[in-house]
């Protein structure tokens, strides 16, 4: 089984991709949360367990943290678990906190891989979504590194195959800290007279975070909605990335930012005949 959290899509493709090559199957982190309990029996003895999702802050996000702490598994003993996660640039150690917070649920580490996909935060200054060169050039070596994770995963190879990149203690330890620490919230969050009140935002939030207020005044000739966060945030910018309007800020920081979702640009790691 493996199980995956994506705000944007590409922890999503990574995890099926996988599947699809190794047989197995997948289950969506932020769906089974909705649960008041989470239980998984493993019917096969060779079934391996899986954690994908996305790296923030040079670690995992809360959402992950919270499922692997929900998670009941039957029939786990001596069980090959790995983590394959997604990443801008580079990872730290986050495989560090990701084995504690496994360790705390009483799972055992084997194995852990990175995988470099396009960039989609935008909330500091000098962070954006990655230029269409570097977009392309990234996913053109998805379907490859695909490949090698799963031939690692079916071999039940016990590697850490992860990019640290430079400082990687000072990134997850220090930079890392400080990201989770005043970074991960909702309270800068607004919206412009851009938004159409469509409600997107509200249907795509892992953490059922948001709502539509009460109607507000007239703006150009429309009745606006007032879109609310409710202070129980992941970080994610689902919101944010999938507003078909652009009218989600995250204070100023955002203004001028782009916007990013796998499945407008799918095609670029369609497999290749």
């Amino acid at each position: 089984m493996i199980f995956y959290f994506s705000a944007t899509g590409n922890s999503k493709a990574l995890a099926e991709a996988i599947a699809q090559t190794i047989g197995d199957k997948t289950a969506d982190i932020s769906s089974l949360l909705a649960q008041e309990s989470i239980i998984y029996n493993f019917c096969n003895d060779d079934e391996p367990l899986g954690f994908v999702f996305p790296i923030y802050g040079w670690s995992l996000p809360n959402i992950v943290r919270t499922f692997i702490g929900k998670l009941t598994l039957l029939n786990y003993s001596n069980r090959y678990t790995y983590f394959a996660v997604t990443c801008g640039d580079d990872v730290g150690v986050a495989d560090r906190p990701i084995s504690e917070a496994m360790a705390a649920a009483g799972l055992t580490l084997d194995a852990g891989y990175s995988i470099l996909m396009p960039d989609c935060y935008v909330c500091l200054p000098g962070f954006d979504v990655d230029s269409d060169e570097e977009r392309m050039k990234k996913l053109s070596h998805f379907n490859t590194r695909v490949k090698e994770v799963a031939k690692h995963i079916e071999e039940r190879s016990r590697i850490m195959d992860i990019n640290r990149g430079a400082l990687p203690w000072l990134k997850t330890n220090v930079l890392g800290a400080l990201f989770r620490r005043y970074l991960v919230t909702d309270k800068p969050f607004r919206t412009t007279t851009d938004c159409i009140g469509c409600g997107t935002c509200v249907k795509v939030c892992p953490m059922h975070n948001i709502t539509l207020e009460d109607k507000r005044a007239m703006v150009n000739g429309q009745q606006s909605v007032s879109v609310k966060w409710h202070g129980n945030c992941t970080g994610c910018l689902a919101c944010y990335h999938h507003c078909p309007t652009r009218a989600i800020r995250f204070g100023r920081r955002t203004e001028k930012k782009g916007q990013y979702l796998l499945a407008k640009y799918k095609e670029e790691i369609a497999p290749r005949e």
